[in-house]
Formats: structure tokens, C-alpha cells, sequence
């Protein structure tokens, strides 16, 4: 087998819900501040996985936390706001 068959074949298997990424990467990747992530997570909007002391988050809280951050940071929606409206999207 070709490296280039394996880039190419290149497939990972992940459950949206399985916690693999830590809180640095996901600040990475959305560009948003450790503040933001931390005041979601207090407010009890996202709900925290931990392995060995570390703080994880699946592929399912990235994108609702790049929703969030849309709330937030497009839309000026204070983080209370933002929870009474990931309610009432829930409830749809």
C-alpha cells in the first residue's frame, strides 16, 4: 500500500458524541475565548465529559458551540439568552 492510498482512504470512525477534544483545541478551532467556553459550561448549557482530569468535548458540542458563538458574537445574545434559546430550539 501507497502513502497516497492511505491519505486518500483516510477515514475516522468517530461518534459525534464521543469526548475527544480538550479545551485548548476546541478554543482553536472556533476561535473563541477559554471565558466563553468556560460561562457555557457553568451555565450548564454544555454539559462537560471528563477522562483523567481533563475537560472533553465531542463533534456534537463543537458545532453547537459554534452556534453559541454565533449567539454571542454576531448577534450580541448575553449567555443566559443563549440558553433560553437552545431551550425553545430543543422543544421544536
Amino acid at each position: 500500500m501507497k502513502w497516497k492510498d492511505l491519505e486518500e482512504n483516510f477515514d475516522l470512525d468517530i461518534p459525534v458524541e464521543e469526548p475527544i477534544f480538550p479545551v485548548n483545541i476546541v478554543c482553536k478551532l472556533l476561535d473563541i475565548q477559554y471565558y466563553l467556553l468556560h460561562e457555557v459550561v457553568k451555565e450548564g448549557i454544555l454539559d462537560k465529559k471528563k477522562k483523567q482530569k481533563k475537560k472533553l468535548f465531542s463533534l456534537k458540542d463543537i458545532k453547537q458551540l459554534k452556534y453559541i458563538k454565533y449567539l454571542v458574537e454576531d448577534q450580541g445574545v448575553n449567555i443566559k439568552g443563549v440558553r433560553v434559546i437552545l431551550e425553545i430550539k430543543e422543544k421544536e
